[in-house]
């Protein structure tokens, strides 16, 4: 149902084909036509590598001059003259001109931001991003919309995210659940789900982790009559994938299993719904932060480390924070993701795989008890607000 009036017409999202990050534009995107009654169309931005992607990189810069012809340049030496061409149809088919406040267009990372960016300059209209973009920034963007562990800046066209927003609804995913429950009945007294990442920079989940951590997920399963569903995400690699195959193969309490790399559906929202437990692993931010804002409390997993250098760095980095050498800024890597959990374990919203082990397993969050920012937390709808409150006016 439609909330608010206002002048949004045309969501147009960017996407550059992750997951995760259609994921939160699609919440947000999904909050803001809830609330003016918006058409939401989305368009893939050119899948650019080797040499072009360099010069399109190298040229991005021309782009933060705000100028109609550098846009269109920029747009042509990376391939955006279709992406251009589209957003242009978009628009004459439903009356919007140049310089008008009647659409957004929206992207998340920063391989879209730059497209965003040109093609706003050259339809005068709002743009938006989430997280903050490489080379680019969020400076020249109408609306940023960036986690707190990113440690942005505080201006006045950045609003600052505890998490990743996504498209969980509460009120919405009870039918989702219903008809995951009907196509994959639990017939146990609980049902639970395990939301497996994957490889990254600073994460490794391996054959070796999965029938490890993974193996007494299930063990524990087996043990307390729950009903297991499981999802990996399109990180998780086949290694991981084949060692959990195998694993769910002889595990009768083992309902469903979706594969990210073979299904571009998300049945994270149906499986909270319905579920008494639910185990994240720490890589993954965007299904922690689902999680919490689908009224549960993540059991959190701790993934495996990249070795060298690089983690040692972090570290150190870390420990000359704590120490007021650094400011907090300076954090990064796993480090940066630690603060973000410690907050949500600070409000009862997250709680350490080992210590649910040991007996800390309060199945449901608890909106009485919660902190008023917690009692309600969804961040994509707390963005999505505050750009109906800072929309530009006629």
């Amino acid at each position: 149902m439609m909330e608010d009036s206002g002048p949004l017409r045309l969501i147009v999202i960017l996407s550059d084909g992750i997951r995760g990050h259609l994921n939160q534009s699609r919440g947000i995107a999904e909050w803001l036509s809830q609330k003016t009654g918006a058409e939401i169309l989305e368009a893939d931005i050119p899948a650019l590598s080797g040499f072009p992607k360099l010069i399109a990189k190298i040229r991005m810069r021309r782009l933060l001059s705000g100028n109609r012809r550098d846009a269109r340049d920029w747009l042509t030496s990376a391939s955006g003259e279709a992406l251009l061409r589209k957003v242009g149809q978009w628009f004459a088919e439903r009356g919007l001109r140049e310089g008008t406040n009647e659409a957004l267009l929206l992207s998340a990372g920063s391989s879209p931001a730059p497209y965003n960016l040109a093609l706003s300059h050259i339809w005068r209209c709002a743009c938006a991003t989430v997280m903050t973009p490489s080379v680019i920034g969020t400076e020249f963007f109408d609306f940023a919309i960036v986690p707190e562990h990113d440690h942005p800046e505080r201006k006045a066209n950045i609003f600052v995210t505890l998490g990743s927003p996504n498209s969980v609804d509460r009120a919405g995913m009870k039918k989702d659940g219903e008809r995951l429950l009907a196509e994959y009945p639990s017939f146990l007294p609980k049902k639970w789900s395990l939301l497996i990442g994957g490889d990254d920079a600073n994460y490794v989940i391996n054959a070796g982790w999965i029938k490890q951590e993974a193996g007494r997920v299930i063990e524990a399963a087996e043990k307390e009559r729950a009903s297991l569903y499981i999802t990996t995400s399109r990180r998780t690699s086949k290694e991981a994938e084949s060692a959990l195959s195998e694993l769910v193969a002889v595990s009768q309490n083992v309902r469903y299993v979706l594969y990210a790399s073979k299904n571009d559906f998300n049945p994270i929202p149906a499986m909270l719904s319905f579920s008494d437990e639910v185990f994240c692993t720490d890589d993954s931010v965007n299904m922690v932060s689902e999680a919490v804002t689908g009224g549960r409390i993540a059991v959190l997993m701790r993934a495996g480390r990249r070795k060298g250098l690089k983690n040692a760095l972090q570290k150190m980095t870390a420990f000359l924070v704590n120490e007021g050498a650094l400011p907090r800024q300076a954090i990064w890597g796993v480090q940066r993701f630690d603060a973000l959990y410690d907050r949500f374990k600070r409000h009862g919203v997250l709680i350490e795989f080992e210590e649910w082990l040991q007996g800390s397993k309060e199945p449901l969050f608890n909106d009485r008890d919660a902190e008023p920012e917690f009692s309600e937390f969804n961040e994509a709808r707390r963005a999505a607000e505050w750009m109906l409150r800072n929309w530009p006016k006629t």
